[in-house]
């Protein structure tokens, strides 16, 4: 199972935007805090952009979160940075046996469980906001 870097990173720059709230900070000073470059920064506040998640401006204009932070959602910056992982959240092996009574089956067999375990992945994630990590990081 796994949810790619590009989340976490885009978590990161979403609560540097909403710990300072009162600055406009540029790519670059995100760059420096998210520890890679700028064109990535900008790439995933692309991203964000287009969910309607942050309000960038360029040159010295910075960006900023378009909505309260308590309205945003794991699920809600998943979704803007890497929708899809998701269907390969839990991976299945490539070549089972179809001559094997449990390898014809095992596809079929495993396909409600694991939709199962990312119903409620996808459900915890809808759970969690922007400002209960920004509760946590004031702490």
């Amino acid at each position: 199972m796994r949810i790619s870097n590009k989340c976490s990173m885009a978590l990161h720059i979403l609560i540097l935007l909403g710990a300072f709230d009162d600055k406009k900070l540029t790519s670059e000073q995100i760059a420096m805090s998210v520890g890679c470059n700028p064109v990535m920064v900008r790439n995933i506040l692309s991203d964000l952009k287009k969910a309607g998640l942050v309000n960038t401006q360029r040159g010295i204009g910075g960006s900023v979160l378009t909505n309260n932070p308590a309205e945003i959602t794991l699920w809600m910056v998943y979704q803007a940075v890497d929708e899809q992982s998701f269907d390969g959240l839990i991976g299945l092996h490539p070549n089972p046996s179809p001559r094997c009574p449990v390898g014809k089956k095992i596809y079929s067999l495993l396909d409600g469980p694991y939709g199962q375990i990312r119903e409620s992945m996808r459900l915890k994630m809808d759970e969690i906001t922007l400002q209960q990590l920004l509760d946590d990081y004031n702490q």
